[in-house]
């Protein structure tokens, strides 16, 4: 099992790798679930904030909502960054070469043409 330390308003937050059950069956539905009431079209960074606030205390139990609000940026981006590269650090590494293919085959002439 994969993990990262990351570190947000001075607190070591152990990101875990979760299992493939546990993304589809809590992971996944609780991050749509946070995202389908929501909006976004009329909205400003500013009203996002608090959105942010509460959702990450959500994810991360390990941090309040005050400690994310006292966190760096930089901090809440790397976070999300580590939960990304410790879940889906294969799927990253096949996405790339897999692009790569198909933007090789939209540039071959087609059959017929």
């Amino acid at each position: 099992m994969r993990s990262k330390t990351v570190t947000v308003n001075g607190k070591q937050i152990v990101v875990r790798e979760h299992k493939i059950k546990e993304l589809r069956e809590e992971v996944i539905p609780k991050i749509l679930g946070a995202l389908e009431n929501e909006d976004f079209k009329d909205k400003e960074v500013k009203d996002l904030i608090p959105l942010l606030e509460q959702k990450l205390s959500e994810f991360f139990p390990g941090l309040s909502e005050a400690d994310i609000e006292e966190a760096y940026p930089s901090e809440i981006e790397e976070l999300i960054t580590s939960w990304v590269d410790v879940n889906f650090f294969g799927v990253k590494k096949l996405m790339k070469p897999l692009l790569s293919l198909t933007r090789l085959g939209s540039s071959l002439p087609k059959l017929g043409s």
